[in-house]
């Protein structure tokens, strides 16, 4: 634990060594927000109605800013970063490291989160606050949000990682990353809540663990109505739990079988 810790640290270092991209954050962030402002109204103005699929305007026009603090809080480039080991032949020396490559991997994202949270998160939330105040947030849902943003974090590394293990056998997992990406942009609802999406379509999204990375603590962020059950935030953290079970089982069923293929070129 305490060699991981290091890791966890020396990673951090190394990000706030760069923090031109936090900085860059900073700055457009707050743009975006603005614009979702005079988008929203007008829509909710034209639609002459104060709720649309049960969201007001602030709950709608903080939807897509909070959709912007999830992927500051689960982030990570483990899928790139895997394949770019197996392009450049670091995957060798990485293998004979005392600390797992996964575990060097979690390291890396909890690392590169921790800097987004200090340097992303928190000042967009107060700038955030003093441009539209979240009036429909409460101490209860905010803090039924930080418990289930941790497993969405896990759950989005679980996931990026089995698609970086995908390297092993394409040497490239691009393609396979930009759907990944698709699909977490369409059917993990941050382009669009999932309410708007036809029934047979949110059936798909139920099946699927899009959105307990994405809409489920977007939703619980803003204290939308129907996240007000405690029974609806234990349902939403037991699935989580249930699909980081499937996906780490998974990792080590598959990774069992492909370190046989490893083949290390370059280095």
């Amino acid at each position: 634990m305490r060699l991981f810790l290091k890791m966890i640290l020396l990673n951090l270092k190394v990000f706030l060594a760069y923090p031109r991209g936090f900085l860059i954050s900073i700055v457009i962030h707050p743009f975006m927000l603005i614009l979702n402002i005079y988008l929203f109204h007008s829509i909710y103005a034209y639609n002459g109605s104060s709720h649309i699929k049960g969201y007001d305007l602030t709950q709608m026009i903080w939807y897509y800013a909070v959709g912007t603090f999830v992927w500051i809080f689960t982030f990570n480039f483990t899928d790139r970063r895997m394949s770019n080991y197996i392009l450049s032949g670091d995957i060798g020396p990485l293998l004979l490291r005392p600390v797992s490559l996964f575990r060097f991997e979690l390291a890396n994202a909890i690392a590169l989160r921790t800097a987004g949270v200090l340097f992303e998160f928190i000042p967009d939330m107060i700038i955030y606050s003093l441009i539209l105040p979240p009036t429909f947030m409460t101490l209860a849902s905010f803090g039924k949000f930080l418990s289930i943003i941790a497993p969405a974090f896990i759950l989005h590394f679980l996931m990026n990682y089995l698609i970086g293990m995908t390297a092993i056998l394409t040497h490239n997992n691009e393609g396979i990353h930009r759907l990944k990406y698709a699909l977490l942009q369409l059917l993990g609802g941050t382009l669009i809540p999932l309410e708007f999406f036809p029934e047979w379509l949110r059936h798909i999204c139920d099946a699927l663990p899009f959105q307990y990375i994405f809409y489920e603590p977007i939703r619980i962020f803003i204290n939308h109505p129907d996240t007000a059950p405690l029974g609806i935030w234990l349902h939403v953290l037991l699935m989580q739990l249930l699909w980081i079970a499937i996906f780490y089982a998974a990792i080590r069923i598959i990774w069992a079988v492909l370190i046989k293929k490893v083949v290390v070129a370059g280095g």
